[in-house]
């Protein structure tokens, strides 16, 4: 969409001069319709085909762009020739498998697309096909106009869509759309995809992943291909594919014609191979006259109407119009398609090593991008930071800082590995147009799992057990090296967050008696889920743990929220658990009407302040990306930033309180700075576990949060919003968006 306030070439060129458009004609069987027209004359000084040939030589100097509709006009070599100026080409709709982009490309010209508008109708004309075929709709409407029709035979039946099967090959946005509809029939629904969609994704339409097409298509009544037409998709479904299929079944293909082997879908039509198919898409458009298929009682045709509304055809009008403009004024682009099938460039710090991405998770990350280490950046940068179009940070690597980003003019979007952001400034990231985006799906259930685990190590003295167990002079154990019972005892969570929610779960089956501590309190039948009781004030919780569990994002009020004071509240025979944050760097912007912030928060998926001499709070609104961070006002002029080994826990104030017994043991998985100076006294006792920041480190997390951050990344190239947590399981999964933003909620 055009946005509001967006600056046009009208600003950079002289009054009433707009840069000109390319279009093949305006009306006709393949023109612009004439309400585009007018909406592209907006913004563009339009030129038809027929003028440009007309005046080729005057013409060619002008054009910067060119508009593809319904795929005209064709982009060609010599076209690409005849215009030394030519920028962007925007083609109206998603599938540019009509244009050479590794030809486009060489010329330096940039290809858009616009898959913002096509989702829901493309969804629709499948759900269209589906019905209409089983209830044979088309043959029927014939029957009954008919001027020979008399009467309507009773045993003219169609088939049932309520309660069917429906496989769903390629679970994409529109996939996905298809899904949805389609739970509403009570439809069991099944789906193929390169990769499996999320559980809490799969829970909310009902979907079942199939990893091989084949279970798929054995079991489904429908089957609905929805693939982008790629060398691998080419002919997808072919003789062997329909042998698998249920006689009974119905083929639907609103992808791409050549998905599937024609000459197989005649066969296995006539022979009743299969029940019936209904194409919105064939090879080629429209089919020849004489071509077997359109002689087929049992086959719906349409002409490929898939985007084809009154609404759709405007938005993807209006999206082009903004990538083209975008381009001409050397702003970020919402939509571009990278040349020639190559893959968008990846920056990632190096592949495996201390900071390095994992060697088990290259392939995957190379099926989608084309990675670029900081080595390889860094000995060709001017080639090089044209092409990288997005940064993944494994464990806060590459650093992010000004000059990286100058050397990126390309870059849309920072992938962050887990859900912690205080490593980054935001705000710088933010004016340079780059979304930020995280992965805090991965981390709540695995995370909690290191708490317990920590909990129970520290209360059973299981490290110091077996340093003893394993020592070369041990002869027995000595019988008072006793721990502490953990059934029945009671464990105060700060922090109750998905991550401190988990926890709560996991504790309950201990049958331990939970408090709790959020700047929030939780719904009641939350609390009562996991028996929990809150505590409004923190010191209460304090005073009656056995086990205090810290959960909770580092931020200005977190920083050092466990001193002296609060150590003393402790019983003595309680035990402190840090699975939150240990160091951090934060940022701030100082207005021009004020001081520094008076509060700093950062929680993962939000960041606000107030000020000292400004009216109200300024929040930075949720964006179409649910987990991305935007810059804060424009007031907000002048940005400072200061380092701190802040921590969740005052590490001097709690070397003292274990030295003297204020309280039993610590267990810690972070500590300030990581790791710890080797000469550190937290080190030289006996009362503390220190585990090296390993609450997400397992084989599953690891593996997740790479596949969540090329989700991301994937979301963010193609303008796409960024998958969100369906908010009715934040809790089972992770804190949505909506509710870390809206409620200002405590949690990692």
């Amino acid at each position: 969409m055009i946005q509001q306030g967006q600056p046009t070439n009208l600003q950079v060129m002289a009054e009433g001069e707009l840069p000109a458009v390319l279009i093949l004609d305006i009306g006709g069987t393949h023109g612009v319709l004439e309400d585009l027209a007018a909406l592209l004359k907006k913004h563009f000084c339009l030129i038809t085909m027929k003028e440009f040939l007309g005046n080729k030589e005057e013409m060619s100097k002008k054009i910067q762009s060119v508009f593809v509709f319904e795929c005209r006009p064709i982009i060609d070599r010599e076209l690409l020739e005849s215009l030394p100026n030519l920028k962007v080409i925007g083609n109206s709709g998603v599938g540019v498998d009509h244009l050479d982009l590794k030809m486009i490309s060489s010329f330096g010209v940039k290809v858009t697309n616009t898959p913002h508008a096509v989702a829901d109708p493309t969804a629709d004309i499948g759900m269209a096909l589906m019905l209409a075929s089983a209830r044979r709709l088309v043959e029927g409407c014939q029957i009954a106009m008919s001027p020979d029709t008399k009467h309507f035979a009773v045993d003219w039946l169609g088939v049932e869509v309520t309660g069917a099967t429906l496989g769903i090959i390629g679970m994409g946005s529109i996939g996905y759309k298809v899904a949805q509809r389609a739970r509403a029939f009570n439809m069991r629904i099944l789906y193929h995809n390169r990769n499996q969609r999320r559980k809490e994704e799969e829970e909310a339409v009902g979907a079942h992943y199939c990893a091989t097409m084949k279970d798929l298509l054995q079991q489904s009544d429908f089957v609905m291909l929805v693939v982008n037409l790629t060398p691998e998709t080419h002919k997808l479904i072919g003789k062997k594919e329909l042998g698998l299929m249920k006689p009974t079944a119905t083929l639907i293909n609103i992808s791409r014609g050549a998905v599937i082997d024609q000459d197989a879908l005649v066969e296995a039509l006539q022979n009743k191979v299969i029940r019936a198919a209904a194409l919105d898409v064939t090879y080629p458009e429209p089919l020849p006259r004489d071509h077997p298929l359109l002689n087929l009682n049992n086959v719906i045709i349409t002409p490929h109407i898939g985007t084809a509304t009154v609404q759709a055809i405007r938005m993807m009008a209006e999206e082009a119009i903004a990538n083209m403009l975008a381009v001409l004024n050397d702003q970020p682009i919402p939509s571009e398609i990278m040349e020639g099938g190559e893959l968008p460039w990846l920056l990632v710090n190096e592949i495996g090593g201390i900071r390095g991405i994992l060697h088990s998770h290259v392939p995957f990350l190379k099926k989608h991008f084309h990675l670029i280490t900081m080595k390889e950046f860094l000995e060709n940068r001017k080639v090089v930071g044209k092409k990288v179009q997005a940064i993944y940070l494994w464990w806060h690597k590459p650093v992010v800082n000004k000059e990286l980003l100058q050397s990126l003019p390309n870059l849309k979007v920072i992938a962050n590995s887990g859900v912690g952001m205080d490593h980054l400034d935001l705000n710088l990231v933010a004016s340079f147009g780059v979304k930020m985006a995280n992965a805090p799906h991965a981390v709540s259930s695995t995370t909690a799992d290191t708490g317990m685990a920590l909990l129970l190590a520290s209360a059973r003295r299981l490290v110091e057990v077996h340093n003893i167990s394993i020592s070369p002079s041990m002869e027995y154990c000595e019988a008072d090296i006793l721990g502490v019972k953990v059934a029945g005892a009671t464990l105060g969570i700060i922090g109750m967050g998905s991550i401190g929610y988990k926890i709560a779960l996991r504790a309950k089956a201990f049958e331990m008696n939970i408090l709790y501590h959020n700047r929030t309190r939780r719904k009641v039948q939350e609390e009562q889920a996991v028996g929990a009781t809150y505590c409004k004030k923190m010191d209460n919780l304090l005073q009656q743990a056995d086990f205090v569990m810290l959960v909770v994002s580092l931020t200005a009020q977190t920083h050092k929220l466990i001193g002296k004071r609060e150590l003393e509240l402790m019983k003595p025979t309680a035990t402190l658990i840090n699975i939150s944050r240990g160091t951090t760097q934060i940022h701030w912007l100082i207005s021009q009407c004020g001081p520094a912030p008076a509060v700093l928060h950062a929680s993962p998926c939000c960041i606000q302040h107030s000020w000292g001499t400004c009216s109200g709070m300024a929040e930075i609104p949720p964006s179409p990306l649910p987990f991305s961070l935007h810059s804060l006002p424009a007031r907000c002029t002048q940005r400072r930033s200061y380092s701190t080994p802040g921590a969740v826990v005052d590490q001097e104030a709690l070397v003292a309180a274990l030295q003297t017994g204020v309280i039993r043991a610590a267990a810690l998985d972070v500590t300030s700075p990581e790791p710890l100076p080797r000469d550190h006294p937290l080190l030289k006792l006996k009362n503390i576990i220190i585990t090296p920041h390993l609450g997400i480190k397992t084989d599953k997390a690891t593996y997740m949060i790479t596949e969540e951050a090329v989700e991301n990344i994937l979301a963010a190239l193609n303008g796409l919003p960024l998958p969100k947590c369906n908010d009715q399981q934040k809790d089972q999964t992770t804190s949505s968006f909506q509710r870390q933003y809206g409620k200002q909620r405590a949690g990692r």
